[in-house]
């Protein structure tokens, strides 16, 4: 009987070969009356396993073209050839992950596969490792397992080996937490710095994790709502926010772990507290306008709990917010303004000293000369004199 694999003098085209029988054997759909033992013979590949296992290894990372991640593929697969045991089988899949079959009995070189992998490459690689099977017509199960196993970095990151047998099954999240996002919104509106914000978010998914892993598309779900419900909470709460940036949903859903989504949201809300903050400030400068125009308005019978009610605010927090944006407090600046005002009236009128004061809001006229010499440097009347009225 001859060697089929003689038949393919090109190295290339067996492989090509090697790599379309093992895809259909790990299908599950291959004609059962075909001997696998006899396909597998046929392209000098071993058909003797002791309890057949299968081991996915992937490349972590975003691909731009296909050819670039084919190209680094090939790249792990020629290094994985002289590590793996002799009459394990590699091949490339159709998603240019890289299968590895081998005996179970063989298992313990995962772990100096993985090794000699961190060492030889800059970019994580996970791997996906299924549970051994009986016979070789069984192996299909074991490369479900394996691919199971490496959706499974999204909650164990990337760079590790993954074995199906240790992984938790996925609950289902039932209801969106408003009442967190509530939370975590006022938090950030409070937090000191990006740290704090990190601190909230980890808080806020380990609130949705609290009963044990969650279907992973469940997550990319919340993840944008939760970005949706912070957006509306921020364009309600804010009067206008001119220089907001919106998230990338399509990016959202090609992040492979949970931990890149957590370092995304933080930096979002990061991002968005910066917002925020540039317009609490122009609120607050709108605030401040207004409070000096009433003060300027109405300087004779002007005080702090009548203008606190004009801009809608207490008397304590517009206190604190002027003398915050202005370094000067609510009084010295109505005093600056009484003071201007009387120097325009002794300048440009008439009106007696006890006249003036009355006007700007003293009712005390020695008062008023004590507070105008300490301004001004000279007495009401020195300063009429020095201005020739």
């Amino acid at each position: 009987m001859h060697n089929g694999a003689l038949l393919f003098k090109d190295t290339g085209v067996l492989t090509m070969m090697r790599d379309r029988i093992l895809k259909e054997l790990l299908s599950g759909k291959g004609d059962p009356k075909i001997d696998l033992k006899d396909k597998l013979s046929g392209l000098n590949l071993n058909s003797f396993f002791t309890f057949p296992a299968m081991i996915l290894f992937e490349p972590s990372g975003s691909f731009t073209e296909d050819d670039e991640k084919h190209k680094c593929t090939e790249q792990i697969r020629a290094c994985l050839e002289p590590l793996v045991p002799l009459g394990s089988i590699l091949f490339i899949d159709d998603d240019y992950r890289i299968g590895l079959m081998l005996s179970w009995i063989s298992k313990e070189v995962i772990e100096t596969i993985h090794q000699q992998l961190n060492n030889r490459f800059k970019f994580p690689i996970n791997i996906g490792v299924g549970s051994p099977t009986a016979q070789l017509s069984d192996v299909h199960n074991s490369h479900q397992q394996a691919l199971q196993a490496l959706q499974n970095k999204f909650y164990c990151g990337t760079g590790h080996i993954i074995y199906y047998s240790e992984l938790d099954s996925y609950g289902h999240l039932q209801d969106y937490p408003l009442a967190k996002e509530k939370e975590l919104f006022e938090l950030i509106k409070s937090a000191e710095d990006s740290i704090e914000i990190e601190q909230g978010v980890h808080h806020f998914f380990q609130y949705i994790l609290k009963n044990g892993p969650v279907d992973i598309k469940n997550i990319y779900e919340l993840t944008i709502r939760l970005l949706v419900g912070m957006e509306k909470r921020v364009l309600n709460d804010a009067e206008k926010i001119s220089a907001y940036m919106g998230y990338e949903i399509m990016s959202i859903v090609k992040m492979e772990s949970l931990e890149e989504i957590k370092r995304y949201v933080s930096k979002y809300f990061t991002d968005l507290k910066e917002v925020i903050a540039r317009d609490e400030q122009g609120s607050h400068r709108s605030i401040i306008k207004k409070t000096i125009y009433y003060m300027e308005l109405e300087c004779q019978h002007i005080t702090l709990c009548s203008v606190a009610q004009k801009v809608y605010m207490t008397p304590t927090y517009l206190s604190l917010l002027f003398k915050t944006n202005t370094g000067i407090t609510f009084i010295e600046q109505l005093t600056n303004i009484r003071m201007d005002k009387a120097k325009d009236m002794l300048k440009s009128t008439s009106l007696r000293n006890y006249e003036v004061a009355e006007k700007v809001g003293y009712h005390d006229s020695r008062y008023f000369s004590q507070i105008f010499k300490k301004k001004v440097g000279v007495s009401p009347s020195e300063y009429r004199e020095s201005v020739g009225n």
